[in-house]
């Protein structure tokens, strides 16, 4: 049996709301009708689904109602049926297209208020009448005989299985008059509705919180408001009493786990569980890694015959998460899978290659802040010189208000001493004096490297043709995008630049010179 439909989702839908018998079901599913009714009417319940316990964070059991390979092969195929025929409201953004818990949180971001609850028992709550009901009511229409054979199938026990691939869609459409009715609700008090799931959220930036809504008294006390209440429990459900969270803009607010005071984003310690992942693998190494993943989570959030989950895999997860909230093109990303990528290249293959995630970092720079991007710099520095194997004696580290960052290398018996500035400004003659300085009292065999991001002077390169010591090589973001482009290898660029200095008495000599008289 097929586990997909091959009709167009136009057509599917057509045929969902023309079904008149349930022969026209087994039909739309691709199945031969005595099959399909073999499968949902005379086996077992226990043949039918497989229920277990895991443990949510919270460490409260959860049970997990799995139907077995028959009856998910047709919930699949139900469930491609139902997603044409259904069309989210703008408000629900759980198991829906094109949706997350990123576009969720984006609603609510730099309010003064965001109010959290969650629907208790969601699932168990929406019972075999309600399912069957629900299709034979509007827009569906559907004969009562069809609504009762597709209710049966979906449900189990009498109601929506934690566990079936249908179960979230249905949902979906039971709460779609909820969801309207509490879109209207907050539109009229000037607030922003959204649901994931059970997780309800509303948002405001008035002075003082809806009370139609909740009210909220100065010892963070809240009492729901009665047009809430009145609305959810018309629809049929409850709101947990011990999941209600009221926060003001001074304080963390969090909409489906991600922080939206400012931005959607994870939180701190979400980041640092995966550094802390990806040093037990470079430290200790994979199989070690795995064995205290293992040791620490085991199958509590797993059902009991599931495989292991492999450590790289959980780590690449993390990182893919990660990517989608924060952007695969911020720095904090691009590092990390360019960690992943060196530990196990096969796992970043389609996300580029560590030049070009490098590259893409750089790219990433321009739109931080002084001060935040002359970490960032550091670290790409340090991993850019890493990448070409070429020794740091000294770390690479930020001063000067995170404009300038110091480090030292050394190339084929020669130190360098590098000061590198990213400043709107271009370099002048003072910053080169200070390097200059330094190199002087170094002693023999060291040079200094002056990477300026925007340039310097006319006068810079002048006065360093007039130092007889020749001990100043200049680099600028051309030559550093070359780099990471692929186009020149690092050590290269920098032996080229000090043999023009030797021979020339040229302080600078741009990469693409370089590759011109190369291919010249």
């Amino acid at each position: 049996m097929s586990y997909r439909l091959t009709s167009p989702p136009g057509e599917l839908r057509e045929r969902f709301l023309a079904l008149r018998n349930p022969e026209a079901i087994a039909d739309l599913l691709e199945v031969r009708y005595s099959d399909f009714l073999y499968w949902i009417y005379r086996t077992p319940p226990k043949r039918r689904y497989t229920s277990f316990l895991i443990r949510k964070k919270s460490g409260t059991p959860r049970k997990i109602d799995a139907p077995t390979k028959n009856i998910k092969i047709l919930l699949q195929k139900l469930n491609q049926v139902l997603q044409s025929v259904y069309s989210p409201k703008p408000s629900v953004h759980g198991f829906a297209p094109k949706r997350s818990v990123k576009t969720n949180a984006m609603s609510h971001v730099g309010r003064r208020y965001v109010f959290n609850i969650d629907l208790k028992d969601f699932f168990p709550s929406i019972n075999f009448g309600r399912v069957r009901g629900m299709i034979m009511g509007k827009p569906y229409n559907l004969p009562r005989k069809v609504a009762t054979v597709l209710a049966h199938l979906c449900c189990f026990d009498g109601h929506l299985p934690q566990g079936a691939p249908t179960s979230p869609i249905i949902s979906n459409m039971i709460c779609a008059q909820m969801d309207s009715q509490l879109q209207r609700l907050a539109a009229s008090n000037r607030s922003t509705y959204t649901r994931y799931a059970d997780d309800i959220t509303f948002s405001t930036s008035r002075r003082t919180f809806p009370t139609a809504i909740a009210v909220v008294n100065d010892l963070q006390q809240i009492q729901f408001g009665n047009e809430l209440c009145e609305i959810i429990h018309r629809n049929g459900f409850s709101i947990h009493p011990q999941k209600v969270w009221f926060k003001r803009q001074d304080r963390r607010q969090e909409v489906t786990g991600l922080t939206v005071n400012a931005f959607p984003n994870v939180r701190r310690k979400f980041i640092n569980q995966i550094r802390a992942m990806v040093h037990a693998w470079e430290k200790y190494g994979l199989e070690a890694a795995q064995s205290q993943l293992e040791t620490k989570y085991g199958y509590k959030h797993r059902a009991p015959w599931s495989q292991k989950p492999r450590f790289e895999r959980v780590l690449k997860g993390k990182i893919e998460y990660l990517g989608m909230i924060r952007g695969r093109d911020s720095d904090v990303y691009l590092r990390l899978v360019d960690k992943l990528g060196r530990l196990a290249p096969e796992l970043t293959g389609g996300l580029g290659t560590p030049r070009e995630l490098l590259l893409r970092r750089y790219n990433a720079l321009a739109s931080e802040d002084p001060h935040r991007r002359g970490y960032l710099l550091q670290d790409l520095l340090r991993d850019t010189f890493e990448f070409f194997e070429i020794p740091v004696e000294r770390s690479f580290t930020r001063n000067e208000g995170g404009e300038q960052i110091d480090g030292a290398f050394q190339l084929k018996g020669w130190h360098y001493i590098v000061e590198c500035r990213w400043r709107e400004k271009v370099a002048d003659v003072r910053q080169v004096d200070g390097l200059s300085g330094q190199v002087s009292r170094s002693g023999k065999q060291t040079m200094g490297l002056f990477f300026s991001i925007n340039g310097w002077s006319e006068n810079v390169p002048n006065l360093l043709k007039q130092n007889p010591e020749k001990s100043i090589i200049l680099m600028d973001e051309n030559d550093f995008r070359s780099v990471l482009a692929g186009d020149i290898d690092l050590d290269y660029l920098l032996q080229e630049k000090l043999k023009v200095l030797n021979f020339k008495s040229e302080p600078f000599i741009g990469a693409e010179e370089i590759l011109s008289d190369k291919t010249g």
